[in-house]
Order: C-alpha cells, then structure tokens, then sequence
C-alpha cells in the first residue's frame, strides 16, 4: 500500500496488480474510458473543439456529431463537478483514516473526493498517474499478449516518431510542419469518437464485458471473479484461455486420427 497524506486525512491507496481488487481496477478503467472519450476539464473541452474542427473539415458529419455529444458531456459535468479523472484516482483509495473503503458507488466516491476538496487537482493528477504507470507496466509485464498489442505499439511509434520531429524544428530551426501533419493524418485516421449514451454506449459495453468475463471464471474456475485481484483475476483468464486452447488440440488430434 501507499500511504499519503492530504489535508490531515490518511489515504492508503493500492499500489499494484498483487493487491488491487479487480473490482476497484474496473471502476478505474471505467472512469479513464469516459475521461478518454468525454474528458474531465476545459482542457478537454478544446481538444473537442479542435477535433470537431477536423471532422468538419473532412465532411464526416456522423463523428462530427458525436464528438459534439461528447463535448456536451464533457460541460455537463464540469459544470455539476464531476471529473472521471478524479473518480479514477478514488477507485484506487483503501482507506481513509483506517477506515476500509468498500462501497465503491459513484455516490461514496464522490463523497470521498468532496472531504478532499481543497486540494490542488495537480496532487490527485499527479498521484493518479504514478498508480496508473505502476499498474500498466505490472500488467503488460504479467500479461504481455493482452496488454501489449500491435496496434497500440504502432500508435505510440507513431506519437514518438511526431515528438521527435517537433524536437528536431525546435533546435535546428528546419520546417517540419509537412512531416508532422502526415503522421496527424495517420492518426486522426483512425480516430472515432466513441458513444457514452444509449444501450450501446462504450460505458455499458465495458460493463458487460467485465461481467461476461466474470461469469466465465465462476463456470470454468468455480470461484467468485469479483472477490480476487487484478493479478489473480487475469491470471485466472489466462488460465482458462490454455485450457481452452490444449482442449481445442486434442479435439483436432482425435479428428485426425
């Protein structure tokens, strides 16, 4: 655990895969979705503005409509003082003053970030950042094939190869506008503007999905899915994967035969 002090309340918060609950890392990755995809400040809201500008100017009206959803969301709840990235870093708390943290409904977290209040969002950023990395790197240490995909590999290589094109303007003085705005189309390419409202809203379907591999570890494992960590949990899946894989082999070898 790690322990952090704010404002005279003692704050345990769980600080790797061994010990995070998978329950509280769903919650977590429910709240970095909708901060991804609606954002959690007026920071946010610009980007929505200069992607909006984007999409009307490649004439496609279907995520340019989205995106605008997804700013409406995004002042809705700036303006009601909601942050999804605050919400994240709450699904990270055990304790407050000694006191296990065990109802993790929207409502109780947003009561824990009320008696925090006063402190500089800077601090819940910054701590949220260094809990996120740390369980990241554990994840795509442990689970590299489903951590680790190709085409968030690509993307990064991507978002490198731009930063160090920006670096080399910068110290030689050289113009390279043209370069940087190919590898933006590239990426912006691929971009679409996810759905937060509706039965077929991205939020519901992490629901479901968290739920559906939940009922698969209680038949195949016979153990309650929400009860271990979040290494325990995709050590589990993994678990059933090889199972399912050595049996879908010896069905072929006995077909072959």
């Amino acid at each position: 655990m790690k322990k952090v002090i704010i404002n005279n309340t003692v704050l345990e918060l769980y600080d790797g895969i061994e010990e995070l609950p998978i329950v509280n890392f769903q919650k977590f990755n429910k709240y970095m979705l909708i901060d991804s995809g609606i954002g959690s400040d007026f920071e946010d809201v610009n980007n929505h503005i200069s992607t909006l500008a984007r999409l009307v100017k490649s004439s496609d009206k279907a995520k340019a409509l989205q995106e605008l959803q997804n700013m409406r969301q995004n002042m809705f709840m700036i303006i009601s003082n909601i942050s999804p990235k605050h919400m994240a870093f709450a699904a990270f708390i055990h304790s407050v003053n000694g006191q296990k943290v065990t109802d993790l409904s929207d409502e109780n977290l947003k009561r824990i970030l009320d008696s925090l209040r006063t402190v500089k969002r800077s601090k819940i950023i910054d701590l949220l950042t260094e809990l996120k990395k740390k369980v990241q790197t554990e994840l795509v240490l442990y689970f590299p094939a489903e951590f680790n995909s190709a085409k968030n590999k690509e993307a990064y290589d991507q978002i490198k190869r731009r930063t160090l094109l920006v670096l080399e303007g910068i110290t030689t003085g050289k113009n390279m506008a043209e370069e940087i705005e190919k590898i933006d189309a590239t990426l912006f390419a691929g971009y679409k503007p996810k759905s937060f409202a509706g039965a077929d809203s991205a939020e519901i379907e992490h629901d479901k999905g968290f739920e559906t591999s939940c009922l698969l570890i209680s038949q195949e494992l016979h153990i309650d899915a929400k009860t271990l960590t979040t290494l325990a949990f995709y050590s589990a899946l993994e678990t059933i994967k090889k199972q399912i894989e050595a049996k879908n082999k010896s069905i072929s070898k006995m077909r072959k035969n």
